[in-house]
């Protein structure tokens, strides 16, 4: 779960944000798919760049993101900042599903379908983190948004780890 960050500013969530290294190797990424050198990629060259990932986008897919990024609108070409969110969509959106998985059973130790007070203390405890209490409900204020009943729900949790757009879906 390295690819979150939380924010005890009640309510907010930090956005998960690709590291220095990871910008590097976008950036990398677009300069050589410019092979024109003029700051800006084809919808083509997006594809290749997502088939190199591992990714098999289709032509409807690749629109709807060409369109959400071309903020310019006009060429339908992709600059650097555009490529780089789309980067870092596919990123955090593939590991959430797997995250998810392998994050949730941990706190709930395999036991309910929720996180409780109970669990975030055990889990501060296990990983020797000295957290107040206030600060633990915080947490599960911040994530209890469905029902609001002093715990986070698998809907609640999977909520907390995808990013914005994914989560709406």
């Amino acid at each position: 779960m390295n690819n979150r960050a939380f924010s005890s500013e009640k309510g907010k969530r930090l956005s998960a944000d690709l590291t220095p290294e990871q910008k590097k190797d976008v950036a990398e990424a677009f300069r050589v798919l410019d092979v024109e050198g003029n700051g800006t990629i084809t919808p083509t060259d997006l594809k290749v760049a997502l088939r190199a990932l591992g990714y098999e986008p289709d032509a409807g897919q690749m629109r709807r993101m060409v369109a959400e990024m071309d903020r310019g609108g006009v060429s339908n070409n992709l600059v650097l900042s555009e490529f780089e969110e789309i980067m870092r969509q596919k990123f955090f959106s593939e590991n959430a599903q797997e995250e998810f998985d392998l994050a949730f059973p941990l706190f709930t130790e395999g036991r309910t379908d929720f996180i409780t007070l109970e669990d975030l203390r055990r889990v501060a405890a296990e990983v020797g983190e000295d957290m107040p209490e206030e600060v633990l409900m915080e947490m599960i204020e911040a994530a209890d948004v469905i029902d609001r009943d002093h715990k986070i729900s698998r809907e609640e949790f999977m909520r907390m780890l995808l990013p914005e757009k994914a989560a709406k879906k």
